[in-house]
């Protein structure tokens, strides 16, 4: 098999692979690209890369030409599971680099696609900031610093700070979902598969975020408070959070761990419940003129 390939072809490469892991956190896992690259790069490349390491081992082993034979055929048959934007750009970085007439290079927009790209993901975005920090001021009043820099929590026992945050989070991430459907809706008026997809991803993204302020904010209280702890025989003697070993601090992120269980569980049925998601329109009313404005402008 030859194993040079013409620049236009490694630009497009370059593009398409950029679109599979655009919504993807940086650096990415490289079994995302596994059918797209050739094996000998893969075998080379560790566990999460950049799309510049695989870029630069292709580079190395002269494997475009085998990447990009790879990367279409693996095109032809997920197409279809793409994301819209992502047929979008891959479509489009291959009218760039003068592919698209080429035979067997036939990528094309899917039918739905023109109403899927109207989907307002920005305005939902908007939407989602917006709750996000009203939640992380909710967040502080109920004793839980989620956001830098952290400040002196404000009191309140441990237990509160845990219970009521945990629904305050919640609740933000059941809103991600809510925005997400409703610019879904609006634009296209059902929800199609691809489109619970990219819910699905948006709606990871969000819980990996509040997850790890959750938990920071835990350890911080606890940082704070460690009078309360006092009745612990491990904690006896420790005035501030300067004092604590390694050992003791282990035992405060394994007792944040164990608090933290009833917050995954609880995401755990609201992922199930957008994994099983109805095609059905749905519309959070409260949201519907951010939408339907043509100015799109929160106030």
């Amino acid at each position: 098999m030859t194993t040079a390939a013409p620049e236009q072809q490694i630009e497009f490469l370059e593009g398409a692979w950029q679109a599979l892991v655009a919504d993807q956190p940086q650096p990415f896992s490289k079994s995302l690209l596994a059918d797209y690259v050739s094996p000998a790069v893969m075998d080379r490349l560790p566990e999460y890369t950049t799309l510049e390491n695989v870029l630069a081992e292709c580079r190395m082993q002269s494997a475009f030409m085998e990447s990009y034979i790879k990367s279409f055929l693996s095109l032809k048959r997920s197409w279809s599971g793409l994301t819209t934007e992502s047929r979008q750009a891959i479509v489009l970085q291959s009218q760039k680099c003068h592919l698209d007439g080429r035979r067997g290079v036939d990528l094309r927009l899917l039918e739905d696609d023109a109403a899927a790209l109207t989907i307002q993901w920005d305005v939902a975005d908007r939407l989602f900031n917006c709750a996000r920090m009203i939640a992380h001021n909710k967040c502080r009043d109920h004793g839980l610093e989620i956001t830098q820099p952290r400040g002196l929590p404000k009191p309140a026992s441990f237990k509160s700070v845990v219970n009521q945050n945990q629904q305050t989070l919640m609740s933000l991430l059941r809103d991600r979902v809510h925005f997400d459907q409703t610019a879904i809706t609006m634009a296209v008026g059902y929800v199609t598969p691809v489109a619970r997809t990219k819910v699905m991803n948006r709606l990871n993204a969000a819980y990996l975020e509040a997850l790890d302020g959750f938990r920071a904010g835990l350890i911080h209280w606890l940082h704070c408070n460690l009078p309360a702890l006092a009745g612990i025989k491990q904690f006896a003697s420790v005035t501030s959070a300067d004092q604590l070993t390694a050992y003791q601090e282990s035992i405060l992120s394994e007792h944040v761990e164990s608090c933290l269980t009833s917050f995954k569980s609880e995401f755990d049925q609201l992922k199930h419940m957008v994994e099983t998601m109805s095609e059905d329109p749905t519309i959070c009313e409260r949201v519907r003129r951010f939408f339907t404005s043509s100015e799109n402008t929160l106030h």
